[in-house]
């Protein structure tokens, strides 16, 4: 009875063969309103109803548009979220937190990746507007002005994650980068720590890293410490670690701590340190950020910021969820915080 030839011609689509919503209605005998209710808001339409629309659904294997449905309704049902990278896996929590969120209201997540360039951020913003999402996530504050302006005048809820900037678009949900380097920085100094060299990103619109190591800065200034050498790299991954181990000793020969701004880069400084023979953590302490799932089974297990990565996008998904019903977000900006996990990475040096 699904076969192609069970389907009328004059119902399908010319030129595509493609399965129409009036072939749905005929298949589940109801009419193409009660089908497009069904989609629309299917706790509207009987429950008995909805089941053999839905077998019909599955039987004709037709596809809603959503496209039509948006420009009836003037809503998509479609968040975006703009990341760095997706190959960094501290950006994948927040994703799977929003999309959790947002799924049991029936909107579907849209991921972009910027790869930390300002311009690529601009055009996929550009695009996801063109595409009329309903609302939109964007990690950091690094907005170019043009990017602004086209958020400002599409008039959609925006939150802004991992920062907490002083002039939001919207609303944001973060913590203080700048308050993670303060604390590296006092922990290393509290361990007897004395000759740290930094590990950077490059990437000018990566604020949060440059935030942390401001932090870090500026807390040893106080604690009466030497400015630690800074070294920056393109890309925060952990495949560059014996090319970075080499540019560390190059830097500082007695070097006896590290602190980098991503876990990655600490695990893949850590790897190849145990791949040359250099004893750790009696040696060379190291720090990273992020807390990543291997950075408790490594050996030694690595000292690093955890932040609450999973509430970081159920918080802004749930600020988009009020905007979107007419409700006032009575905390705009949220302050998440962090934790110092500290662990064998970072031993006391001053007891031994």
């Amino acid at each position: 009875m699904t076969s192609d030839e069970t389907l009328p011609a004059k119902r399908r689509s010319r030129g595509t063969g493609r399965v129409l919503i009036e072939d749905v209605a005929r298949i589940a005998n109801v009419s193409t309103q009660t089908v497009s209710r069904f989609f629309r808001a299917p706790s509207l339409v009987a429950e008995a109803t909805g089941n053999v629309i839905r077998e019909a659904v599955v039987a004709t294997g037709y596809v809603p548009n959503l496209i039509a449905g948006s420009l009836a309704s003037n809503r998509s049902q479609v968040v975006a979220i703009l990341v760095p990278t997706i190959a960094n896996p501290v950006h994948a929590a927040p994703v799977e937190g929003l999309a959790t969120v947002l799924r049991s209201h029936g909107y579907q997540v849209l991921l972009g990746s910027t790869g930390y360039d300002a311009e690529t951020e601009q055009d996929l913003i550009a695009t996801f507007l063109g595409r009329r999402v309903d609302g939109l996530i964007i990690t950091g504050i690094s907005v170019l002005p043009a990017a602004r302006r086209m958020i400002e005048a599409a008039g959609i809820p925006v939150v802004q994650i991992w920062e907490l900037p002083d002039d939001p678009i919207d609303m944001a949900v973060g913590f203080s980068n700048f308050e993670t380097g303060v604390q590296i920085a006092e922990h290393l100094a509290e361990r007897g720590y004395r000759r740290t060299v930094v590990i950077a990103h490059a990437a000018v619109v990566d604020t949060r890293s440059a935030a942390r190591v401001a932090g870090f800065k500026a807390a040893s200034a106080r604690l009466g410490l030497r400015e630690a050498p800074v070294i920056k790299v393109d890309r925060t991954t952990s495949v560059q670690g014996f090319d970075i181990l080499d540019r560390l000793f190059d830097v500082d020969s007695r070097l006896d701590s590290i602190f980098a701004v991503s876990d990655q880069v600490a695990i893949g400084v850590l790897l190849a340190c145990q791949s040359r023979g250099i004893r750790l953590p009696e040696t060379l302490g190291i720090v990273g950020f992020g807390d990543i799932e291997i950075a408790a089974q490594l050996t030694p297990t690595l000292t690093t910021v955890r932040i609450n990565r999973y509430r970081l996008g159920e918080l802004a998904g749930e600020m988009l969820l009020r905007r979107f019903q007419g409700l006032e977000v009575s905390e705009p900006v949220v302050d998440i915080g962090f934790d110092f996990v500290v662990r064998d990475s970072t031993p006391n040096r001053q007891m031994r």
